[in-house]
C-alpha cells in the first residue's frame, strides 16, 4: 500500500490534497478519507498513538477503495433504479434543508451586535469570572507532613516566606512543580479541583494555607503570590463571544416561536 506522503489532521484543510491511490483511473486523496478517518476513530484521531493512526489511515484506504469498486459495479443497474431515485431525491432535498439552516443561522449570527456599553456592564457585573491567580503549593502523602511545613513556614511572610515555600517544595513536594518551587502559574476560577479552587479563591495575596488541603492527590501547603483581573481590553472578545451567542439563542428561539404561529404544523 502506497505510503501517506503527509499526515492527516482532522478539522482543517489541506493546502494541497495528496493522492494516496487510484481505482480505474479515479483518485482517491487524503481530504476524501478524512470523513472516514473520523468516523473509524469516533472523532478522536489526534489522540491516538502513532501505530494506531497509520493503521486507521490504512483502514480508511481500504475502504474509500472499497466503496468505489462497489459504486461502480452497482450503478450499472442503480441508475435506473426507481427505488435508488426516491432515495437520491430524499438524500439531496434532506441534505439541501441543512445547507439552508446552516446558512440561515451563519448569516443571522453575524447580524448580532453588541454595545460596547452591554460588554463594560457584563465585565463590570462579572468581575469574579476574570480574577487569575498565581499560587504555588506543596503536595505531601500525610497530613502530619504538610502541618509540621505549615508550622515551619508561618514565621515568615513577604519574600521570604516566597523564598523558604520554593525550597520546601523543591526538596518536598511530590507534585511535578515542585522542581519549580511549587510555582502553578496563573489560574482562573473552576480550572483546579474544587477543594484546591476553594481555598485558593478564598484567600489574599501572600497569605500561607493555615491548615493542609485534601484533594485526591494528598495534602496541600498553598501559597498565594498574586491575585490580579483580566483586563477589559482582554477579555473584551471573550464576552462579546458569549453575548452574541446567548443573544443568538433568544433571537432564534423567537424567530421560531414567530414561525410556527403563521404555519399550519399538524403532528402525528
Amino acid at each position: 500500500m502506497k505510503k501517506f506522503t503527509a499526515g492527516i489532521v482532522l478539522g482543517s484543510q489541506l493546502l494541497l490534497a495528496n493522492t494516496l491511490a487510484t481505482v480505474n483511473g479515479e483518485k482517491i486523496t487524503d481530504q476524501d478519507i478524512l470523513p472516514i478517518v473520523a468516523q473509524l476513530s469516533q472523532g478522536k484521531f489526534a489522540t491516538l498513538d502513532p501505530t494506531t493512526q497509520k493503521r486507521v489511515e490504512n483502514l480508511a484506504l481500504e475502504q474509500a477503495i472499497a466503496q468505489i469498486l462497489v459504486e461502480k459495479e452497482a450503478e450499472k443497474d442503480l441508475l435506473k433504479d426507481k427505488e435508488f431515485k426516491n432515495k437520491l431525491d430524499i438524500a439531496i432535498t434532506q441534505y439541501q434543508r441543512q445547507i439552508i439552516y446552516g446558512m440561515w443561522m451563519e448569516r443571522e449570527f453575524e447580524k448580532i451586535a453588541i454595545s460596547t456599553k452591554e460588554l463594560k456592564d457584563y465585565y463590570n457585573s462579572n468581575r469574579n469570572e476574570f480574577e487569575q491567580v498565581r499560587a504555588s503549593h506543596i503536595l505531601l502523602e500525610t497530613e502530619e507532613e504538610a502541618k509540621a511545613i505549615i508550622t515551619s513556614l508561618s514565621r515568615y511572610s513577604g519574600d521570604r516566606l516566597k523564598g523558604e515555600f520554593a525550597n520546601y517544595a523543591k526538596n518536598l513536594s511530590k507534585g511535578p512543580s515542585g522542581k519549580n518551587g511549587g510555582d502553578l502559574g496563573y489560574f482562573g476560577r473552576g480550572q483546579m479541583v474544587p477543594a484546591f479552587n476553594d481555598t485558593v479563591f478564598s484567600m489574599k495575596e501572600g497569605e500561607l494555607t493555615k491548615t493542609p488541603v485534601k484533594t485526591q492527590f494528598g495534602y496541600h501547603v498553598i501559597h498565594l503570590t498574586e491575585q490580579k483581573f483580566v483586563s477589559f481590553a482582554e477579555a473584551k472578545p471573550f464576552i462579546e463571544q458569549k453575548l452574541k451567542v446567548d443573544k443568538f439563542k433568544g433571537f432564534v428561539e423567537d424567530k421560531i416561536n414567530q414561525l410556527k404561529k403563521k404555519a399550519r404544523i399538524r403532528e402525528y
